[in-house]
């Protein structure tokens, strides 16, 4: 919280002044490896921040967007970032969990922080100290999340899934916790970046996908070769997308322009929530227009997911060290102070 503060209280300071003064120093130029082949990904969360960081810095910095697999591996955005392949990267960290667990902790999971909770734990909690402090240790780069996403839309299937013998024999793509927890339902995974999901499905690699919010997925154009949507988003509470830097281009730029990228990238993660979730609205009238078959699936799912989600925490807990018990506990906690919120203000207890 403290860290917050402070960022928005130079944003006040600086940002008047940097809005209407032409540049004095010659742009740092950043590059940036991201994630996404196109669409929302692409032009909101990562070419948005790019945008509101050279309005911020009046200039000063320049951050260049390219598309998944120019500048490296779109699973391993972090690793390019690290290496000086780029300066910059955009990405789901939870595409990390085959080599570190926690990253799904703070990227987004199944029974994990529901949207609302997660923006509070993340910027009034202590979460983005956290996360902060976890990226620099373990990946080697300065990671701000610059984009919050709602609960994801659930799953387009060429198949009915609703109840728990639906699942068994099941391929799906997914990412992150997920594709480890669906196995215990009988699901086969296949992990692909957002870049090559509609190919995934269309090609029958797999029978159905999850892969974000509702208007992302109408984008995508799921509906036109499935024709279920398989609800709720049970498999991922909310998704948050980080922006990273490489640690020696982050510490040659000046104090005030770091403060300003994270004030960008605290603006652009608030845009990108509001904007979805008023997309999402739209999206699900689209769907119910176009013909697409909704398909909630049965209360003994979601008791079933939540049973072996808390399973899987505490194995994971247990296997994976210190920082996946440190985050994992800080959540928990924070989410005991939530559970009565439903009672209180328009919030449901998260699954």
């Amino acid at each position: 919280m403290k860290l917050i503060k402070h960022i928005l209280i130079t944003t006040a300071l600086v940002s008047a002044a940097t809005l209407t003064a032409a540049p004095t120093l010659a742009a740092e130029k950043l590059s940036m490896a991201t994630s996404w082949g196109g669409g929302p990904p692409l032009e909101s969360w990562a070419k948005g921040f790019a945008n509101t960081v050279k309005d911020l810095t009046a200039g000063e910095v320049e951050i260049e967007v390219f598309t998944a697999g120019t500048l490296g591996s779109p699973l391993k955005v972090a690793e390019t970032v690290k290496n000086g392949v780029a300066e910059a990267g955009n990405t789901f960290i939870g595409y990390e969990y085959g080599l570190d667990k926690t990253t799904v902790l703070f990227a987004g999971r199944p029974g994990g922080l529901n949207a609302e909770q997660m923006i509070h734990w993340l910027n009034q909690g202590g979460g983005l100290e956290m996360w902060r402090e976890y990226r620099l240790e373990t990946a080697g780069v300065v990671g701000l999340p610059c984009a919050y996403v709602p609960r994801e839309g659930g799953m387009f299937s060429k198949r009915k899934v609703q109840s728990i013998k639906d699942f068994d024999g099941l391929k799906l793509r997914t990412a992150g916790a997920w594709s480890e927890i669906s196995a215990d339902l009988g699901v086969s995974t296949v992990v692909t970046p957002g870049a090559e999901v509609y190919q995934a499905l269309e090609r029958g690699v797999v029978d159905a996908v999850e892969w974000s919010a509702l208007s992302l997925n109408q984008s995508s154009g799921f509906h036109k070769i499935a024709p279920y949507i398989v609800l709720p988003g049970f498999h991922q509470s909310t998704v948050i997308i980080e922006c990273s830097f490489n640690k020696e281009a982050w510490d040659k730029l000046s104090d005030q322009n770091q403060r300003l990228i994270e004030a960008a990238a605290y603006i652009n993660a608030h845009r990108v929530y509001e904007e979805t979730g008023n997309n999402d609205a739209d999206a699900y009238a689209f769907f119910k227009d176009a013909g697409t078959e909704f398909v909630v699936v049965d209360d003994e799912v979601l008791n079933k997911v939540q049973e072996l989600t808390v399973a899987w925490e505490d194995k994971t807990a247990a296997e994976a060290g210190s920082w996946f018990q440190k985050v994992l506990d800080h959540q928990r906690a924070f989410q005991a102070r939530w559970a009565n919120a439903h009672e209180y203000r328009d919030s449901k207890p998260s699954r």
